[in-house]
C-alpha cells in the first residue's frame, strides 16, 4: 500500500526519483510555553514543501483545500507521523553536556496551507529543564532538510519570571554525522564519522533567562 511508504518515516520516496539527500524540506516554527521562569513544553510547526505535500494529500486522499476531518488528522497520525519516534521526532534536546530526544509528543493536528501540508504538535517538558537548555529540531538521517522560520515565540502561563532569552547557534562540541549520496531508502543515523560520511553541527536553540 502507498500509506506503508510514508510509515518508513516521512516517506520513502518523492514523486521525482532523487539519489542524495535531502528529499524532504520543512519549514519549522516554535512556540514555547513557560510557568514563571520553568519551561512546560514547547509547539512544533512542520510546514511541508509543495512537492512532498502533494505526495502526502495523493497517499492519504486528502482534499486539496479545506479543512481535515478528525479522522483524517488521526490517519496522518497513524500512518505518516508516529512512525518518527524512532528518530525522537527531528528533536536534539541538550543540558550541559547530555543530548536526548523525546519519546512521544501531543496534541498532534495536521491542516492544509495552500499547497502546503502543515503538521502542528507539543512537547511537554519536566522540571529538570527549568534552568535552561538547548534544543535543535535536526533530522540525523538528513533525510528531511529543516530550516527555522521567524524568531522563537514564548507564551507566559502566569504572572512572574523574566522573559525568557533565546539564541540560535551551533555548538562545534555536539556534531551530527550524515551520508549525503545515501538512496532514498536509507534512514541510517551515524553516530561516528567513515568513509563518505560527512559532519554537521546543527544550530541549536539555546533558551534562557
Amino acid at each position: 500500500m502507498r500509506k506503508a511508504i510514508i510509515a518508513l518515516a516521512l516517506a520513502a520516496a518523492t514523486i521525482a526519483p532523487v539519489s542524495a539527500h535531502p528529499h524532504v524540506f520543512i519549514d519549522l516554527s516554535l512556540s514555547f510555553e513557560f510557568d514563571g521562569e520553568r519551561c512546560l513544553g514547547f509547539w512544533q510547526e512542520w510546514s511541508f514543501d509543495p512537492v512532498f505535500s502533494a505526495q502526502i494529500r495523493y497517499d492519504f486522499a486528502l482534499p486539496d483545500a479545506g479543512p481535515l476531518s478528525r479522522a483524517q488528522q488521526d490517519e496522518l497520525y497513524e500512518g505518516a507521523f508516529i512512525n518518527l519516534r524512532r528518530y525522537g521526532f527531528y528533536t536534539l534536546l541538550r543540558r550541559g553536556d547530555k543530548r536526548t530526544s523525546p519519546k512521544a509528543v501531543t496534541r498532534f493536528g495536521a491542516e492544509l496551507r495552500g499547497d502546503r501540508v502543515v503538521y502542528r504538535f507539543y512537547l511537554p517538558l519536566d522540571e529538570s529543564y527549568s534552568g535552561g537548555f538547548n534544543v535543535a529540531i535536526f533530522d540525523t538521517t538528513y533525510y528531511s532538510a529543516i530550516r527555522y522560520v521567524g524568531e522563537p515565540r514564548f507564551t507566559q502561563a502566569r504572572e512572574g519570571g523574566a522573559a525568557p532569552r533565546f539564541a540560535v547557534q551551533a555548538d562545534r562540541r555536539f556534531p551530527v554525522y550524515y551520508n549525503p549520496q545515501a538512496g532514498a531508502q536509507d534512514m541510517t543515523t551515524y553516530t561516528k564519522p567513515g568513509p563518505g560520511i560527512l559532519t554537521v553541527y546543527p544550530d541549536e536553540i539555546a533558551v534562557r533567562f
